[in-house]
């Protein structure tokens, strides 16, 4: 809260929230007024808080929204049915004011891929070792409890299928591993299956980060890269690694599944 009490901070956030994924100097441009060197004190702020994340490409560094912490600021005072009432009444207002729900100008937001893609990104505090996180990640009985009811199932060697196959035994996604370290890193490339209209989307590469903070808690971090815009394959995972980092948060602090219906 206190991150978000500045109005140039703020600024910073609403010039992300336009174009996602922006250089340090881009981000600038929204605060015309400061030097560099206070631009770059505004996002340290953030970036402690949560509320940013920063990747390094090159000699440029790209800063990218990360939703969690707003997501987790409703929760506190809001059940899942009051957020998810409070979410289709702020719709249907956009709708009827005819605003759009999503920005209009999200193209070329990944510095590492061609125009007409995308990169999300979000991470979270888990009171969990990396050893336990990559124990949810990467085992079957334990990611369904948390994966949207699927089940991972790979041998996780450099170049394997990955897939994650509901109880009736439909692949819901399918990858190929790119990289597998255990306890920090699990990359994979993500073709998303779940429905006719996300099946002809080209694929994209999906990047799970652990890292340990302290003795008790671990980092989680999802970078989901090259997502192609105007597909039906973005606006459903839009707020999906959201979902997923609280889901997995939920089982792993309290053993239990995130009630996510209403």
């Amino acid at each position: 809260m206190r991150a978000l009490a500045d109005p140039s901070r703020r600024a910073i956030l609403d010039a992300l929230r336009t174009r996602d994924g922006q250089s340090v100097s881009e981000v600038g441009q929204a605060l015309p007024g400061l030097g560099r060197h206070a631009v770059l004190k505004h996002l340290g702020v953030l970036e402690q808080a949560g509320l940013v994340a920063s990747m390094k490409v090159g000699r440029q560094r790209f800063v990218y929204l990360d939703p969690v912490p707003i997501v987790q600021l409703a929760q506190r005072w809001l059940d899942d049915y009051s957020a998810r009432a409070g979410l289709t009444l702020v719709h249907l207002k956009r709708h009827l004011e005819a605003e759009t729900s999503m920005p209009d100008d999200i193209t070329g937001s990944n510095p590492n891929s061609t125009t007409g893609t995308r990169t999300i990104h979000a991470a979270i505090l888990v009171e969990a070792s990396p050893s336990e996180v990559w124990s949810a990640l990467t085992e079957p009985g334990k990611s369904r409890q948390w994966y949207f009811g699927t089940a991972i199932r790979s041998s996780f060697d450099s170049g394997a299928p990955l897939e994650y196959v509901d109880d009736a035994g439909v692949v819901r996604i399918r990858g190929v591993i790119v990289e597998a370290v255990p306890c920090e890193r699990l990359a994979h490339t993500f073709d998303a299956t779940w429905s006719p209209a996300v099946s002809g989307d080209a694929e994209s590469l999906y990047e799970w980060r652990l890292e340990a903070v302290g003795t008790a808690l671990t980092k989680v971090s999802i970078t989901h890269s090259g997502v192609p815009v105007a597909t039906a394959t973005e606006g459903e995972v839009e707020q999906g690694a959201t979902l997923l980092l609280s889901a997995l948060k939920t089982l792993l602090e309290t053993g239990r599944p995130l009630r996510v219906g209403v």
